[in-house]
This record gives structure tokens, C-alpha cells and sequence, in this order.
């Protein structure tokens, strides 16, 4: 079973909601003529990252008035364009929640419905200052949870779950995917790429036995670099390669194709080590 992810790393249009709404759809359209199965948007595509709000009381009012729900315009135009396609969308935006906005990410079936909501878990803990934006995880109320779904395509079936950004920089949330049932996780980010970053992100796919796929703003926004790796080592005998798929630094839209035959093989050659991943957490396998 072959599972095509289309990675948008694309620039946004600021905070120009309608501006971002008309260009995502148009990359959702570009993807699904490709033979795409799940289109990945990076962080907080619906305000852009925030990156042209800077701090200060009226902008953390903007910021809080920018928040959106699954009722929304914009929300409801991918629920439509998913329905139309046939096709996966996981898009993220800032969603409204008390007493603060949420980082969020919702997976929208081909049926059009929401089958997994997500809020970043591990909010970076900084505050806006006259250098950061105000749109800064300081002014988000954090997630709590990991879920994972179950989604169609024409081959077949995927387990998948989600990160944000920050997410990946800790064992503990990819575990709690892989324990909850994910074999493949989505990562939509906005910061600046590097080895450090991809070297953990590779980990977090070796040490859970699972695919993973991270899409990022290109220059000038953050520096691109979207990537995917699979966690499978070797087939049929010889040795393979970690990456999937990789982008440059500039605008692109990077199609990542995972065999989910071979990783879920090689989880059943490797079965000991989920076997102590579980007893590490108390269940069983």
C-alpha cells in the first residue's frame, strides 16, 4: 500500500485570511491532480504564522479576533474542496478556545467530515517582546491530547496522528501517537530548519517504527526544508535510506510517498523493540 502525502511549503499572503484561504484551495486542486491521498499544511496557515503581528495591545486584540472555528468560512471552504477532491486535507489554523486562542489542526476525510483535531501540546515557552511576534505560543492555551484516526484511500487504510512544530522536539509526543495506534505522523511547522531538528525528527520515526513528514515555510518566512522519513532500515535485505522525500528552501510542493507495506513489515521484523516501548508504558502489545 502506497500513501501519497503532498507537503505544501508555500508562502502565505500574511495574515490576509481570504488571501491564504484562495491559495490553499489552489494547492489542494494542484495536489489532487497529482494523485495525492493527504495535502499538509504548514503552522497556523490561516493567519500565516502571524508573522506580520507584532506585539502590543491592539495586535494581541487582532490576534484573538483572527481565531476561527470548524463553523467558519474558511474552515467549511476545505471541508467543501475535500468532499470535491475526494482527497485528505489536514489544515491548520488558529482556533478559537478560552481563555486563549488554539494552535490547531484538523483532518478533513473525503467525505468532508473531521476526523481528527489537534492542538499543539508543547507550547514554546516565550513571551512577545518588540522583536517577536505577538503571535507567539505565550498566546495560546495548550493542547491536551493525542488522537489518532483512521483514514481511506484507495489502497487501503493508514493510521495517522499529528504534531505542531514544537511537538517534535520531545520523545514524548510521538510515543504517545505510536502507542495510540499512529503509523505515520504529520507535522506542520514554522522555524527556522537544521540538522539538529532533522536528525530528531528522523529519531522520533526510528524509535516508534513509524513514518513521518513535516512541512515548513520557505525563505523568507522561516528557511523551508519540509522533509520526510520513513523508519524502515533495510529491504530485502539491503540496506535503504531514511528520507522519503526533501525540499529545498524555496516555495514548493513536495510529494512524499510512503510503501506502508514495508514499514508495517519491518514493524513486525523489528517487533521486540515496540514490544519494550509498550512495556516501558505499562501495556501490552
Amino acid at each position: 500500500m502506497t500513501f501519497k502525502v503532498a507537503l505544501l511549503q508555500i508562502s502565505p499572503c500574511g495574515n490576509d485570511q481570504g488571501r491564504n484561504l484562495a491559495k490553499g484551495l489552489d494547492c489542494c486542486r494542484r495536489a489532487s491532480a497529482l494523485g495525492t491521498d493527504l495535502v499538509v499544511f504548514p503552522e497556523l496557515w490561516s493567519v500565516g504564522s502571524a508573522q506580520s503581528l507584532v506585539a502590543g495591545p491592539t495586535q494581541q486584540r487582532l490576534w484573538d479576533e483572527s481565531a476561527i472555528d470548524r463553523n467558519s468560512t474558511f474552515f467549511r471552504h476545505f471541508t467543501d474542496e475535500a468532499r470535491k477532491l475526494r482527497m485528505n486535507i489536514a489544515i491548520t489554523y488558529l482556533e478559537v478556545a478560552h481563555p486563549k486562542p488554539r494552535n490547531s489542526l484538523s483532518i478533513i476525510n473525503t467525505h468532508g467530515d473531521v476526523v481528527l483535531n489537534y492542538s499543539k501540546v508543547c507550547l514554546c515557552d516565550f513571551p512577545p517582546d518588540a522583536e517577536n511576534e505577538v503571535g507567539c505560543d505565550v498566546n495560546c492555551s495548550p493542547g491536551n491530547s493525542y488522537p489518532v484516526s483512521r483514514l481511506v484511500c484507495p489502497d487501503g487504510e493508514v493510521m495517522i496522528g499529528a504534531m505542531i512544530c514544537a511537538d517534535r522536539e520531545f520523545p514524548e509526543p510521538a510515543t504517545q501517537l505510536m502507542l495510540n495506534g499512529a503509523e505515520l505522523i504529520v507535522v506542520p511547522n514554522a522555524c527556522h530548519w537544521d540538522q539538529v531538528r532533522g536528525a530528531g525528527l528522523l529519531t522520533r520515526a526510528c524509535e516508534n517504527l513509524i513514518g513521518v513528514a513535516t512541512t515548513n515555510y520557505p525563505r523568507p518566512l522561516n528557511n523551508g526544508n519540509s522533509v520526510a522519513y520513513s523508519c524502515v532500515t533495510r529491504k530485502n535485505g539491503k540496506p535503504q535510506s531514511h528520507v522519503v522525500a526533501a525540499a529545498g528552501e524555496q516555495e514548493e510542493l513536495l510529494i512524499a510517498e510512503f510503501n506502508l507495506d514495508e514499514i508495517r513489515e519491518f514493524r513486525r521484523s523489528e517487533s521486540w523493540r515496540l514490544a519494550h516501548r509498550y512495556r516501558g508504558a505499562g501495556r501490552d502489545c
